[in-house]
């Protein structure tokens, strides 16, 4: 598929150097015309090489440049005319024949994508919830983002692996099961709905903070877990069971497809990075902890707590090893919140100083995005100050679906399986469109009411004009 834009860039280029090789740089300014009655594209450069001539002392009008500009222009099928206007633009006419040719080998053999140099394998770190919790609107922008990255990926030929790294070990479940041996006594043979289940948690984080003997014993069950009794394990299990089962829900709505590999996955990787790094000189205990300082970093990563026990560091450094070393990545993405981009800055210069990756071979990213904002620009919340449940907010994006599109008497039209199929790809459209819409970087604001709207720039007018593409 021939690049269009590009493609005048390079007649241009050549014709503007040809124009006036006393510019060393000249100014190369080619774009779409704003007002499509004055042509297709528009180049600019005239009088900017007008500005360039004068500070040599040299006295140029810039309709005169724009006039050799055209005079220079190589023999070419893709422009049919130029026109010179005001002080020196000029107006690109595109041949139809050859804009025809090219719309129409898009639509028979679609977007092809330019050959790989080389295939490389791709691992994109994203949506990330934790078990025993349920998925929130925090998990909304990784998961939509993650997902499009890697389709992205997929599309240009590239070896995709999407990884779930979801919090699924660590002290949290030593309290949880604990808390259950109290209240659930059944825990060991089915575990409670993921909704009482998240209560549950916060129950055990209240028993954890205020009672010393049920500290003590959330901190047994903790080691128990970590010494893999079976009894444990399998309360573990179940619990982590039922959260992927409702994490599913959510997917089965997005379309996404990820494979789960939690911190549990890492744990026994992490004794030998912490032997790596004590063997390299590269730590140093301080006040019982063994820290990391990489280099060029202000903050330390604490690999080794005062207990004994291991830290998110640890299973960062962990996964990254195995990302390079096991997967062969050469392109690993971390697709979290910009709150964690001190974080990742410091697990990859770790790395890097350990010698387990060269920035100029392997590319590692943290991509960063903002938070999501209710209608009053504060952090999208329910009225009672919790956070929105993903659930919620995508079975209320179902509603207003349906109820836009019975305004639009589309029931009548549709048949019952077309209609629900018509909800989902609406709701489900929209709310992935308006995330990705936004720049990455900034918040945005969360509205239904804008995102179902079928005008202007929403899923909904894309739909729609997407089908009459199809059908006119």
């Amino acid at each position: 598929m021939l690049n269009i834009n590009q493609h005048l860039q390079e007649i241009f280029g050549e014709a503007i150097r040809a124009s006036c090789p006393e510019l060393d740089s000249p100014p190369l300014a080619v774009a779409p015309n704003q007002q499509s009655k004055f042509g297709d594209y528009q180049c600019n450069s005239a009088m900017a090489m007008a500005q360039m001539l004068k500070a040599k002392g040299v006295k140029a009008n810039p309709r005169e440049i724009a006039e050799k500009i055209i005079q220079n222009l190589p023999k070419n099928d893709l422009i049919q005319k130029t026109e010179i206007a005001g002080p020196g633009f000029i107006n690109v006419h595109l041949e139809r024949k050859f804009v025809s040719k090219l719309l129409s080998n898009l639509l028979v053999n679609g977007v092809q994508p330019p050959p790989l140099a080389s295939k490389k394998r791709v691992v994109v770190d994203f949506s990330s919830p934790n078990i025993a919790k349920e998925m929130h609107v925090g998990h909304l922008r990784s998961t939509i983002i993650g997902e499009s990255m890697c389709r992205l990926f997929e599309f240009l030929g590239y070896d995709v692996l999407r990884l779930n790294h979801v919090g699924d070990w660590g002290t949290q479940f030593g309290m949880l099961i604990a808390h259950l041996q109290d209240k659930f006594p059944d825990y060991l043979t089915v575990s409670p709905p993921i909704s009482d289940l998240q209560g549950f948690y916060k129950e055990s984080k209240k028993r954890f903070d205020e009672e010393e003997e049920f500290k003590k014993r959330a901190y047994q069950c903790v080691v128990r877990l970590q010494s893999k009794e079976p009894d444990f394990i399998k309360a573990w299990n179940l619990i982590c069971d039922v959260s992927r089962k409702e994490f599913q829900r959510v997917y089965d709505c997005l379309d996404i497809t990820i494979i789960e590999r939690g911190e549990s996955y890492y744990q026994d990787m992490m004794k030998q990075v912490v032997k790596e790094f004590e063997e390299k000189g590269l730590s140093q205990v301080d006040d019982g902890r063994t820290i990391v300082f990489a280099p060029g970093q202000s903050i330390p990563l604490t690999i080794v707590k005062s207990d004994g026990g291991y830290t998110y560091d640890t299973s960062d450094l962990a996964a990254i090893h195995q990302r390079i070393f096991e997967e062969k990545a050469d392109i690993i993405i971390y697709v979290t919140d910009s709150g964690q981009a001190t974080h990742f800055q410091v697990v990859f210069a770790a790395a890097q100083m350990i010698g387990w990756y060269d920035p100029k071979v392997t590319r590692v990213e943290h991509a960063g995005f903002g938070v999501v904002l209710g209608e009053d620009k504060k952090k999208f919340k329910t009225r009672s100050g919790d956070t929105v449940r993903l659930m919620d907010l995508l079975e209320e994006g179902l509603k207003r679906s349906m109820d836009k599109l019975k305004e639009k008497e589309r029931d009548k039209v549709l048949t019952p399986e077309e209609l629900i199929k018509a909800q989902r790809s609406v709701a489900f459209g929209c709310i992935k469109y308006a995330d990705l819409s936004h720049n990455r970087i900034n918040d945005y604001v969360f509205s239904f009411d804008k995102m179902l709207d079928d005008r202007g720039n929403t899923a909904a007018y894309l739909l729609y004009a997407f089908t009459r593409i199809r059908y006119d």
